[in-house]
């Protein structure tokens, strides 16, 4: 049975690709369609059928931690595409960007870019052109075909739509740091490893507590022996940790939740508006309103419209806020640095910086230099507490099952000591 089921996936993989590959011979001449339903159906299907082949073959080769491994792979699986997805909408918005920058029109430019290709991403740039035709904001457009688009660069679009200048925006605004987004997926990946090995750990703890440790406390009972001082500890432990199991419930509520969060965050699906992930990635938050400063020093705009306009169009409504506080105190007279360090979108030492960069008339390079200081100081940051953290939780981990095995093995030695 077992044959015939590998038989059976493996047929699923070579039915996906070969639909794959006759769709991509049948629409070669074709070109990019418009609205073609039946294509992006059969193209779906291919890639369903070799992803599912793909995971039940996994499945069978790791039988035993089957149902972890599925939940592995598969979100492995949606961030390889999240960020291929990612890649190929930052390449069409550079398209728009170059055609807005030379005055072609965006409907022609999204049509030329369908034209040249023939997966899914041609189809919604097609879809794009049609509703741009229509009178369709650019916004709202992309909204309408599903174009995801980072944080940095949707704020880059709405700024570079309100100001007419999506090219300088993209370049200004929408600078994708690779660097902070590797370190945010290492530090998920180091604390799902270590929230692994602790599972793992605690139920062979608790099955050798419930199956081994009772043989050998009997044992030396018939045998009129004591158990070694490590080995009473070990088991002084786990008697409170049964105890008083209800200490410890917010911890097993939380990791499972921390977890989770850091699980949409690498297959790229986390939501922008979580209280707790606002607070972590007010700093970056910070870094896109001094870059969007920046483009307005460019463009030769006052800073209290930027912020203004940050206000109204800006993706998470709680950094909306803080610029609204902020324009208000514009308003009533302050300047725009005390406003934003209020607001907590500035430090202190940027505005220092920021303050003495403006009389000087070197405002748009220490804004941009500032952003981008202020996104690497975080990386920094967080690399060195990763560094200094992940070891000395890798030691206590060995410590405690360096301890684990010797009050195991002690109780052993004993007990032949004594039968000797």
């Amino acid at each position: 049975m077992e044959v015939f089921g590998s038989i059976s996936l493996f047929v699923l993989i070579v039915i996906g690709v070969a639909l794959l590959w006759s769709i991509r011979l049948a629409y070669r001449k074709r070109g990019a369609a418009s609205d073609d339903a039946l294509r992006l159906i059969l193209t779906v299907a291919g890639w369903v059928l070799i992803l599912s082949g793909i995971l039940g073959t996994t499945m069978q080769a790791f039988l035993f931690g089957a149902p972890f491994s599925w939940i592995v792979i598969l979100a492995i699986v949606i961030m390889a595409v999240s960020r291929y997805r990612g890649a190929e909408n930052r390449t069409l918005l550079w398209c728009l960007a170059a055609a807005a920058e030379r005055g072609i029109p965006l409907e022609q430019a999204a049509r030329a870019y369908s034209l040249e290709r023939s997966d899914e991403l041609g189809i919604r740039a097609a879809r794009l052109a049609e509703l741009l035709e229509g009178g369709t904001p650019l916004s709202l457009a992309l909204a309408d075909t599903r174009v995801h688009l980072p944080l940095d660069t949707l704020v880059a679009v709405r700024v570079g739509i309100e100001t007419g200048d999506l090219g300088a925006a993209l370049a200004k605004v929408g600078k994708y740091d690779d660097d902070a987004d590797a370190l945010l997926r290492s530090i998920f990946e180091k604390i799902f490893y270590l929230a692994v090995v602790a599972v793992v750990l605690l139920a062979i703890l608790t099955f050798i507590m419930l199956q081994i440790v009772p043989v050998f406390a009997k044992m030396f009972e018939e045998f009129g022996l004591e158990l070694s001082a490590m080995t009473q500890l070990l088991v002084y432990i786990t008697h409170h940790f049964n105890n008083y199991w209800f200490l410890y419930f917010p911890f097993s509520v939380w990791l499972p939740l921390f977890l989770f969060v850091g699980l949409l965050h690498y297959i790229g699906w986390l939501p922008r508006d979580l209280p707790l992930i606002n607070w972590f990635v007010l700093r970056l938050d910070g870094g896109l309103v001094m870059r969007c400063l920046a483009l307005s020093v460019k463009q030769r705009r006052p800073l209290p419209e930027m912020i203004w306009l940050l206000a109204n169009l800006y993706p998470k409504s709680s950094v909306r806020k803080r610029l609204t506080r902020a324009g208000q105190a514009l308003n009533n007279g302050e300047h725009w640095c005390p406003a934003l360090r209020r607001a907590k979108l500035l430090r202190p030492s940027d505005v220092a910086i920021l303050t003495a960069a403006e009389r000087s008339g070197n405002l748009e390079w220490a804004l941009e230099e500032m952003a981008d200081s202020s996104i690497r100081r975080l990386a920094y940051r967080l690399r060195l507490a990763l560094n200094i953290l992940f070891p000395a939780v890798l030691v206590v981990f060995g410590g405690f099952i360096g301890f684990v095995v010797i009050s195991l093995f002690m109780p052993l030695v004993a007990l032949i000591q004594g039968l000797s």
